[in-house]
């Protein structure tokens, strides 16, 4: 019955809720760990092939600057403070539908939209830590990062290794990725202290509770303009809606 009801409310919306394919290099016991991990989550089907219309929802009336300490200078902000579209992201560095957004879409608006002045892009964190064991720590790694003002290249490091260099085993993921970090020009003993650092933690598990408040309950979802868009959609439908509340033609 839960599972029939989540399919009705989220037909067209691809979410954080199936595995990635096995990948070669993990062990047998990290692919064990996943797999009982996953079982009890529900799967949310990918969008269609053809076009999908995001159904948003409002988000409960709140300031979200204030919430989320939105500031002009945001170290997990790019775009222009004033754009008549303001897009949050929350994610989870672990969840393969965020990596798909990162992979389809993401790019694409920051292209078309974010550098042409009309989006303002933010980042913030909704770490599953029920189904996803290193995503607080990769939370924290890019939070760590942000204070470097290195957060964009270990956004992007994140997405692109995870399932690769790491994924599911903490504490050996810790040390893969820091080095990685390290690869990226951060100063991996501020990150080691950074990560130490119980403020660091405590900061993510804060932003998780925001983001419950405000509505978020799966990864991706975005608040776009104060209207909450849930699922890794096509392009085009960000596009639409991005347009529409812009006045674009």
């Amino acid at each position: 019955m839960r599972f029939s009801l989540l399919l009705i409310l989220v037909f067209v919306v691809a979410g954080c809720g199936s595995a990635a394919p096995p990948v070669p290099t993990r062990s047998a016991v990290e692919l064990r760990q996943t797999q009982v991990a996953l079982q009890g989550l529900p799967t949310v089907p990918p969008a269609p092939t053809e076009l999908s219309r995001p159904t948003p929802t409002p988000a409960p009336p709140v300031d979200l600057v204030e919430l989320l300490n939105l500031t002009d200078d945001d170290p997990r902000a790019m775009g222009d403070p004033n754009a008549p579209v303001l897009m949050i992201e929350f994610t989870d560095y672990e969840c393969p539908f965020c990596a798909r957004f990162v992979s389809e879409s993401r790019s694409r608006i920051v292209r078309e939209f974010v550098e042409t002045g009309v989006v303002r892009l933010v980042v913030r964190d909704f770490p599953l830590t029920s189904i996803h064991p290193s995503a607080v720590l990769a939370a924290g790694l890019a939070h760590c990062a942000a204070a470097q003002g290195q957060f964009w290249p270990v956004y992007e490091m994140l997405f692109q290794t995870h399932s690769v260099e790491w994924g599911g085993v903490p504490r050996r993921d810790r040390d893969v990725l820091i080095e990685l970090a390290g690869e990226l020009g951060v100063d991996t003993a501020q990150l080691r202290a950074c990560l130490d650092d119980p403020a660091t933690e405590a900061t993510i598990i804060a932003e998780v509770e925001t983001a419950t408040r405000l509505g978020i309950n799966s990864t991706p979802n975005f608040i776009i303009n104060g209207q909450i868009v849930r699922g890794a959609l096509p392009f085009e439908s960000f596009a639409s809606l991005i347009r529409r509340l812009a006045e674009l033609p």
